[in-house]
C-alpha cells in the first residue's frame, strides 16, 4: 500500500513538472543566452530602421536632384557635344580627413545629337570618367533610355544614371585642402563612347560645368577668381556709396599703402641732383681757376708797340 502510494505521488509530480516546463523553461533558462537572443533582435531592428533611413534619404536624394538637374540644364538651348547629351554631376557625400566620396552622375538628352552620334540610340553609349587625383568605381546605375521623337516637350530627358564611390589619393591629400582644390580632385573629365552605323567607336567628351554641384556637397558654396572677387568687391562699394553706408574716399590723395616706389624713386633722385650739382660746383671752380691764371699771363704779357 505504500508503495502504491509512492509510485502515485511521484507520477503526478512529474505530470505537474512536464505541464508547467514550458511556463517556467524561460526562468531556468541561462542568462546569457536571454541577454544574446536580445542583443540580436535590438541588432536587427536598428540595423532594419538604418536601412529605412537610408532608403528614404536616397528617395529625397534622388528627387531633389533630379529637380536640382532639370532646372539647371534647362536654360541650354542646345548640347555643346555632337551627342546632344549633358551631364548633371553631385556629391553625395565627401569625407575630407580620408578623402573618400560617393558621386551622382546623370546623362541628360538636350538636343538632337549629331555627327557621328545621329544614329546611335542613348541605351548603346557608355560614360566614362577620368579623374586628377582620385579613383571611382560603380555602385549602381540605372538606365532610362526613351524614345526622343515622342518627347512633347523641349525640357531634358534623363537617359542615365550612375552612383559611384571614390577615393582621392593619399599624396593629394598632403596639399591644404580648400574648397577648390577638393572640387578639382573630385571633378571628372566625362567620356561618351558608341558605335555608329558602321561599326566604328565614336567618342566626345562632356562639359562637366553646365550642370555640376547643383546638390548635396558644394551646392551652397561658390567658388570664385581672384577676379571675380575683386569685381563683387567693387560692386559691393558701389553699392554702400549710392545708399550712403559709407563717405566717399577721393582717390590719390592720401596714401594707403607703404610707398616703395616713392622711396626708391626719391632715392635715385637725390643721387642724381649730387652728381649734377657735385658737376657744376667742380666746372664753376675750374672757370675761376682758368680766368685767374689767364689774367696772371695777360698781366706779365710786355705790351705790343709798333715799329716805325
Amino acid at each position: 500500500m505504500v508503495w502504491t502510494s509512492v509510485a502515485l505521488a511521484s507520477l503526478l509530480a512529474t505530470s505537474a513538472l512536464a505541464s508547467m516546463e514550458p511556463v517556467l523553461g524561460g526562468m531556468f533558462q541561462p542568462r546569457g543566452d536571454i541577454l544574446e537572443t536580445r542583443l540580436d533582435d535590438d541588432s536587427s531592428d536598428s540595423l532594419r530602421r538604418r536601412q529605412t533611413m537610408d532608403a528614404m534619404n536616397m528617395t529625397q536624394w534622388n528627387t531633389d536632384t533630379s529637380a536640382a538637374c532639370l532646372s539647371a540644364l534647362s536654360t541650354l538651348s542646345a548640347a555643346s557635344n555632337p551627342s546632344g547629351t549633358a551631364v548633371c554631376y553631385n556629391l553625395f557625400s565627401l569625407d575630407t580627413n580620408n578623402g573618400s566620396f560617393m558621386a551622382d552622375l546623370r546623362l541628360y538628352q538636350v538636343s538632337v545629337p549629331f555627327g557621328d552620334f545621329q544614329s546611335i540610340p542613348p541605351s548603346d553609349i557608355s560614360v566614362g570618367l577620368q579623374y586628377n587625383g582620385a579613383s571611382v568605381s560603380p555602385v549602381s546605375e540605372g538606365v532610362q533610355a526613351r524614345d526622343l521623337a515622342r518627347r512633347q516637350s523641349s525640357a531634358p530627358t534623363e537617359l542615365q544614371a550612375y552612383m559611384f564611390v571614390g577615393q582621392i589619393d593619399q599624396d593629394k591629400m598632403a596639399q591644404p585642402m580648400t574648397m577648390g582644390v577638393l572640387e578639382a580632385l573630385v571633378m571628372p573629365t566625362v567620356t561618351l563612347t558608341g558605335k555608329n552605323i558602321a561599326g566604328q567607336s565614336v567618342s566626345t567628351n562632356v562639359s562637366s560645368n553646365e550642370a555640376a554641384f547643383v546638390n548635396g556637397i558644394f551646392s551652397t558654396e561658390v567658388v570664385m577668381s581672384d577676379f571675380s572677387i575683386a569685381s563683387l568687391a567693387v560692386d559691393t562699394i558701389t553699392a554702400q556709396l549710392h545708399n550712403g553706408t559709407v563717405a566717399f574716399v577721393l582717390p590719390g590723395v592720401n596714401i594707403l599703402i607703404f610707398p616703395v616706389g616713392l622711396v626708391l624713386t626719391s632715392i635715385w633722385l637725390v643721387v642724381g641732383v649730387s652728381f649734377y650739382a657735385f658737376g657744376t660746383y667742380e666746372r664753376y671752380n675750374y672757370r675761376d681757376t682758368y680766368r685767374s691764371r689767364k689774367a696772371r699771363v695777360d698781366g706779365n704779357k710786355p705790351a705790343y708797340t709798333a715799329r716805325i
